[in-house]
């Protein structure tokens, strides 16, 4: 299978690691993946020859020829559309809905409207799409890159009590101040990522076999969302996926959807429902690093259970009919292990 996916080279986001998700997972069942930068798309197009598109509206381009005879399947990320807006907070960051964007999904008619919230937050703060356009928009949530994450096991070099992997920007500081630095000090703390005040982070990023290590060798991670999630409860980070496939023990902040939507149960990931819990919570999985064995278990057999990218990609397969594809995938994901129960 030949897949094209919409794609930049910034590595500051989680959009970048979403989509080298989706390439390893593609990958790996040995099809292709072509990261699409959005120009010279009839030739392109032409040249690659894909089945499959994945587009993003925040990535306008002339529709190929190719895609407009319907000779290539086309799913497509797309914001938030509600009237009034269900998420103000991203709409006031530009996560909307624009009418050029309407017009753009009208040129392109996709067969698939998708974006990472949860299932409640698409039926709330997406439902335009459907009353509007007659076009229904599927939950994608984000998912673990388990060809990226992996266990390495416990590494002396890498031992500290907390760690956290990820940027410092103005939107997040506040989160990230009551959810970790509040009490941060008082313990062996390791932080890596950009834009952190000047002493705190080690470095701006670590590869992947480093990254494994560390999650695997701290004892506490938090896992903090940007302000939405908390506010609105609807989506959850990345991190949330990637952290049990490395081995890792992680703490949730309040985001609602993670329990309340089922993506983990309160034994597999733990969710503190404020700062000062946070706070507790860290004291004592520190204090008692045995205790965080059962989530750890319990948590990595839910990810490689439902929750990887070859799931995402299961479901998208599903839902464009691209039957034998779907039933190659799911061969493939019994004999490496993962849970099908859940795919089609």
């Amino acid at each position: 299978m030949r897949i094209i996916h919409n794609a930049n080279s910034d590595r500051s986001g989680a959009g970048y690691y979403v989509v080298q998700g989706r390439k390893n997972a593609v990958e790996a069942l040995g099809w292709e993946m072509l990261l699409w930068d959005g120009t010279r798309p009839e030739q392109t197009f032409e040249e690659f020859q894909p089945d499959l598109y994945i587009a993003d509206v925040r990535m306008r381009h002339r529709v190929p020829s190719r895609v407009r005879k319907k000779e290539t399947a086309v799913a497509a990320a797309v914001d938030q559309w509600a009237d009034p807006w269900a998420y103000p907070e991203n709409a006031r960051q530009g996560y909307r809905t624009k009418w050029r964007d309407v017009r753009w999904i009208r040129k392109l008619d996709p067969d698939l409207l998708f974006h990472h919230t949860s299932p409640l937050g698409i039926e709330r703060g997406w439902n335009k799409w459907e009353t509007k356009e007659g076009r229904r928009v599927l939950s994608l949530p984000l998912a673990g890159d388990s060809i990226r994450h992996v266990d390495p096991g416990f590494d002396p070099d890498y031992d500290c009590d907390i760690c956290f992997v990820g940027g410092y920007w103005a939107n997040k500081a506040p989160g990230l101040h009551d959810y970790l630095l509040s009490y941060a000090s008082r313990y062996r703390t390791v932080i890596y990522g950009r834009g952190w005040p000047d002493g705190l982070s080690r470095g701006d990023f670590l590869e992947d076999d480093a990254l494994n290590r560390l999650f695997r060798s701290a004892t506490f991670t938090p896992c903090i969302h940007e302000p939405h999630g908390r506010i609105y409860g609807y989506e959850a980070t990345e991190r949330l996926f990637k952290l049990p496939l490395s081995g890792g023990f992680t703490v949730t902040d309040p985001v609602a959807c993670i329990h309340t939507e089922g993506y983990f149960t309160a034994d597999e990931i733990p969710m503190a429902s404020s700062p000062r819990e946070m706070a507790d919570m860290a004291e004592f999985f520190i204090s008692h690093p045995e205790k965080r064995e059962p989530y750890i278990e319990k948590a990595r057999r839910r990810v490689l259970d439902e929750h990887t990218y070859f799931h995402r990609l299961g479901t998208i397969l599903h839902e464009l009919g691209f039957s034998r594809e779907l039933e190659e995938l799911k061969g493939k994901m019994d004999v490496w292990g993962y849970g099908t129960k859940k795919l089609a």
